[in-house]
């Protein structure tokens, strides 16, 4: 569970930093397993190691979404090595104990009505290294606002569910008081979507309601953990648009947890 973040001084902004803007995490990517991305594990690793992302998160879709990966696909996670680096002479990522990339494997789960259920049961997310879940229109029927915000808010009480993934897209309207209120009091992370920011996303009004909940979350002290959601490689690790947002609105840094790599911890349900 995210421990309460406490600002002694709100003066340290995205904007000010010279030496504080990498982000050491990336904890929303998916790969061919998805169904609807286009590139292997393999390829999203050496992209991450590219950028220097140090924690790398695989969080496919649950099972219930079109063309998604089996239970069974989530239950084999074991067989994953979860350490990182290239060979010195070739270049080649190989596993490493000790290598700088930690991989990290997870599940964009789906949240299937309003009271918060999710579509993998809990024998799986309890052998999973962490969880965000999300709301997406193959799997949840829209309601009021009242509706959609009980539904997040359900999900994320439950104690696998570390982050809310894109709280942000104007089909599911949300109560962002309420809903930065509630995660602020489960110690979960709201993620800012990079994706939700490209004028190409499905999701409507991305950028208005990403400010929204930037401005509520500075209200509250709330932490948001920034998740590029890349369904190809090159996507990962880069918060370009992000960050922007989050220049214009000076957002507190300490409030970002992808720029402190000892945030991991509250993220995870594992001890690295």
């Amino acid at each position: 569970m995210i421990k309460e973040v406490k600002i002694s001084k709100i003066s340290s902004k995205i904007g000010n930093r010279k030496n504080f803007m990498k982000a050491f995490m990336d904890l929303h990517t998916h790969s061919l397993a998805a169904g609807h991305a286009y590139s292997t594990l393999l390829e999203n690793i050496d992209a991450a190691l590219a950028v220097g992302i140090r924690y790398l998160g695989m969080s496919e879709h649950g099972p219930i979404s079109p063309g998604g990966p089996h239970e069974f696909f989530f239950s084999n996670y074991k067989v994953i090595p979860r350490e990182y680096d290239r060979e010195e002479v070739s270049g080649r990522v190989v596993p490493v104990t000790g290598g700088r990339l930690h991989l990290l494997c997870g599940v964009e789960a789906n949240i299937c009505d309003t009271d918060g259920k999710l579509d993998l049961e809990e024998r799986y997310l309890q052998k999973m290294d962490y969880a965000l879940a999300s709301i997406h229109p193959f799997a949840f029927t829209a309601g009021s606002r009242k509706e959609n915000t009980l539904a997040s808010v359900r999900a994320f009480q439950n104690p696998y569910v570390k982050i809310l993934g894109h709280p942000d897209d104007g089909r599911f309207p949300l109560d962002y008081e309420e809903l930065v209120r509630e995660a602020k009091q489960a110690h979960v992370a709201l993620e800012v979507n990079n994706s939700s920011l490209n004028p190409r996303s499905s999701r409507q009004g991305g950028r208005e309601n990403i400010i929204e909940l930037l401005k509520t979350c500075m209200k509250y002290e709330q932490p948001v953990i920034m998740g590029t959601d890349s369904h190809m490689c090159f996507a990962i690790g880069k918060f370009v648009e992000t960050e922007q947002l989050m220049r214009e609105l000076d957002f507190p840094t300490e409030l970002v947890l992808n720029y402190a790599p000892e945030n991991i911890h509250k993220l995870i349900n594992i001890t690295l």
